[in-house]
């Protein structure tokens, strides 16, 4: 190598030295430092980009704040943005500082979810009207008594229900599920004093109802013609309407909660 050519290299290293050392390059800490200078990009090639300049803060969430002024709708928007903004940078540039800058704000907006779902469940730990579990435990012991409790009452009431209401089963000799929910729903109204009419389709005698009588349009008066079987529907004998209880086959305790929530439940107080 000649003195010369050894000269140039020892020179540029010193330039380089200066320049990674410069107050502006330190407070950026890497090569931001030369962006706003005249003929910067040409200097530094043509892989850096000075319109791309930002630090690892440029996505914090102190810098989207919109102002006091903006509603919560608004500021949490500004947060989901920054978020979304700063994941994309990091995906399509993924040096340290944007990844690191992704990561930082990440954990910020976990933070956030975390304080949230915290002074949640302290609010509702101390305000029993708002909390849900008063109404439907979920706890194993609390579940427990309050399935006790809602057998006890469902039971109570289908000891009353033929004060107001019987039961209709549309069936098929030919339907198998009929066979078997048949002598089910026979047993379930024997034990809670229900009045049943059995209706057959076809005329013929069903299993577990051999006192069956013949459809005769009963079905189409219901509005259940063509509906499958077995069908099973509660009848009201005050208001002369016809709830529909379930169709195919039902487990008795199925069957005495829909009944149950049918008629001793309004819409939407159940849950």
């Amino acid at each position: 190598m000649t003195p010369g050519r050894l000269f140039r290299l020892f020179a540029s290293a010193l330039c380089l030295a200066a320049i990674l050392c410069s107050p502006a390059a330190s407070a950026a800490g890497e090569w931001r430092g030369w962006c706003g200078q005249p003929g910067a990009e040409a200097r530094l090639g043509w892989h850096f980009y000075c319109d791309r300049e930002e630090d690892e803060t440029e996505y914090g969430l102190e810098s989207v704040d919109p102002g006091a002024s903006a509603s919560s709708i608004q500021r949490i928007e500004s947060i989901r943005r920054a978020l979304e903004e700063s994941r994309a940078a990091a995906i399509l540039d993924p040096s340290p500082a944007k990844v690191g800058a992704y990561l930082r704000l990440q954990r910020e907006t976990l933070q956030r979810a975390a304080a949230f779902s915290d002074a949640f469940r302290r609010t509702v730990w101390a305000t029993p009207d708002l909390d849900y579990t008063m109404t439907r435990p979920v706890g194993a012991l609390a579940k427990q008594l309050w399935s006790d409790a809602r057998r006890d009452e469902r039971d109570a009431a289908l000891r009353n229900l033929a004060e107001r209401y019987g039961l209709i089963y549309l069936g098929h000799p030919a339907c198998s599920e009929c066979r078997v929910f048949g002598p089910l729903l026979r047993a379930f109204a024997l034990r809670h004093g229900l009045d049943v009419l059995a209706v057959s389709m076809t005329g013929e005698a069903l299993e577990g109802w051999p006192e069956a009588v013949p459809d005769h349009g009963r079905a189409a008066a219901l509005g259940l013609d063509g509906a499958p079987t077995p069908a099973v529907v509660l009848f009201d004998a005050e208001t002369r309407q016809v709830l529909p209880v379930g169709f195919g086959v039902l487990a008795e305790d199925a069957l005495a909660e829909r009944i149950f929530v049918l008629t001793q439940r309004e819409t939407g107080h159940d849950y």
